[in-house]
């Protein structure tokens, strides 16, 4: 069943109006007429599923049969990844949907394969958040995660309390990831999971990083690529926390 977003707003009791953008995407992309049943999420946790009743131009109304409403369970789940090139940052962000994070904050690092400008960071921004509404539509994810602005590396590294910070870590001292996990606080607010670029942060990065109080875990003993580390590391932590 196709999925649309609806602005929490535009939600009230059985009625959900589609806006503009999902309206003319129901209509003039997929066709749909009155009569149709479609599903409706609001991003926050809310699902509904119902029949077209009206349409108007840059307007759907939906009447909706079902209703529930999803709550997250666990800690909330981070992801700071450093910004890749290509697709493979639109496939991060997607594979990160699908695993549940509620917060991804892209980072600018020192051995990152991309630069880009403060224009193109706000043109970068808006398209993943498109990219994580797509996501959500197609897995059938209720909750879509923050999508921030990049930002250098070592200005996010100020302290957060109630939560946990991993480094994801190639040296042989960092401790297993799942051996990490064993040991959080039961009542542990957040965990927030750092994955550098291919070549790895830098060293000055990496001490900048301890001395904030992140931890340093391993994923075993193979070099994963970006996306492969951000899929392991975030499937193991959802299994453990989820």
């Amino acid at each position: 069943m196709d999925r649309f977003l609806v602005a929490t707003k535009d939600w009230e009791g059985a009625r959900a109006v589609l806006g503009p953008e999902e309206s003319h995407h129901c209509v003039r992309v997929l066709r749909k007429i009155a009569g149709d049943r479609i599903e409706v999420f609001d991003g926050a946790g809310r699902r509904g599923r119902g029949v077209i009743t009206e349409l108007e131009e840059g307007a759907v109304t939906v009447l909706l049969e079902e209703e529930e409403k999803a709550e997250r369970k666990g800690p909330s789940l981070f992801l700071a990844i450093s910004v890749t090139k290509g697709k493979a940052m639109e496939l991060i962000i997607q594979k990160a949907v699908e695993l549940g994070v509620d917060r991804i904050q892209p980072l600018l690092t020192e051995n990152m394969a991309v630069r880009f400008s403060g224009e193109a960071r706000r043109a970068k921004k808006e398209k993943w958040n498109r990219v994580a509404i797509a996501a959500c539509k197609q897995c059938g994810q209720n909750f879509i995660p923050e999508v921030c602005s990049a930002v250098p590396f070592e200005d996010y590294l100020e302290s957060q309390e109630g939560g946990a910070r991993l480094l994801a870590s190639l040296d042989g001292s960092a401790r297993p990831l799942r051996r990490e996990i064993a040991a959080l606080a039961p009542d542990v607010g957040f965990v927030e999971l750092f994955i550098g670029p291919e070549g790895d942060f830098s060293p000055s990065e990496t001490r900048g990083a301890l001395a904030s109080g992140l931890r340093p875990v391993s994923f075993g003993p193979l070099v994963f690529r970006v996306e492969t580390a951000v899929i392991y590391g975030l499937s193991v932590l959802t299994y453990e926390l989820r």
